[in-house]
């Protein structure tokens, strides 16, 4: 053997084992990813004045593509709250890929729609802005979108 055919197989054998080993890091990222909860499609919230039921109709939510959110929300004592101003603004966590803001409508009572559009995969935090002609509420969820 040549001096410089054990410094071939020296040096493969360190490649070798420095990619296997980039290779199990890789899958022990992915591994202990895939066990971080999903936020669930419906929250309940309760606030000083009421409930609010918060859906996202297709979950996970679409990238780029218009979801559409609603909100059930009720008085203390069970009544649908009516003409209720609400403004939603979704926020990737960890992330400066832009915030998307939106309204909802009253669609029946007590119950108000509106399409929001995660730009990115992943987690994000919907804060909801209630106003009331009382008060002003804000109350956050997370959802997840994905492609």
């Amino acid at each position: 053997m040549q001096p410089n055919d054990k410094f071939r197989t020296s040096y493969l054998k360190f490649f070798l084992i420095f990619f296997l080993l980039v290779l199990l890091i890789g899958f022990a990222i992915w591994w202990f990813q895939q066990d971080e909860a999903v936020p669930p499609q419906t929250t309940e919230h309760a606030f000083n004045s009421g409930t609010i039921s918060w859906t996202i109709a297709e979950y996970p939510a679409k990238v780029l593509h218009e979801n559409q959110f609603t909100v059930d929300i009720k008085d203390i004592q069970g009544f649908p709250v009516h003409d209720a101003n609400i403004t939603v603004k979704l926020d990737m966590l960890s992330m400066v890929c832009g915030d998307y803001v939106f309204e909802m409508t009253e669609e029946a009572s007590g119950k108000y729609t509106g399409d929001g559009v995660p730009l990115m995969a992943g987690i994000w935090k919907a804060t909801l802005t209630l106003e009331t002609k009382e008060q002003t509420y804000e109350i956050s969820r997370l959802l997840k979108a994905s492609h």
